[in-house]
């Protein structure tokens, strides 16, 4: 038999803790392993089954919001699967809302520009006020 357990019983005192009723009969008795077998091939199976499904989070929510990013998470998934850094990266990056990356960003450039504007304007106002006053003391 491919699982047999035993090939002759075990005599009384075999057993350091020995078994008594039904538990030592399901111990003797090879059609435990062939229900166990399969059961544990079943769990392990769905067991990474659950597993992929976690480690393709990322990717699923990156295609779900159609981000341009999208194929980048992919293979930051599949390279997660031996850096696993690299995964966290893949999750943040699925998971940040980009336009408002973009619109804190856009916000942050005008502001600086409308400044440099405005600074420009006052090294003008400057000059030719200063211009101004140089000629009339040059007048005088």
């Amino acid at each position: 038999m491919l699982f047999h357990v035993y090939n002759e019983k075990k005599p009384d005192g075999y057993f350091v803790h020995e078994p008594v009723g039904i538990y030592r009969a399901g111990l003797d008795s090879d059609w435990i392993m062939y229900l166990l077998l399969p059961a544990l091939f079943i769990v392990v199976a769905i067991a990474l089954m659950y597993a992929w499904h976690w480690h393709e989070l990322p990717k699923h929510k990156a295609d779900s919001k159609n981000m341009r990013q999208a194929e980048l998470v992919s293979a930051l998934t599949l390279l997660g699967l031996f850096e696993h850094w690299v995964w966290a990266v893949a999750l943040f990056i699925a998971y940040t809302d980009w336009n408002s990356v973009e619109d804190f960003w856009i916000s942050i450039l005008k502001r600086s520009r409308v400044s440099m504007d405005n600074t420009q304007e006052v090294g003008r106002d400057t000059r030719s006020s200063g211009g101004e006053t140089q000629k009339d003391g040059d007048a005088s």
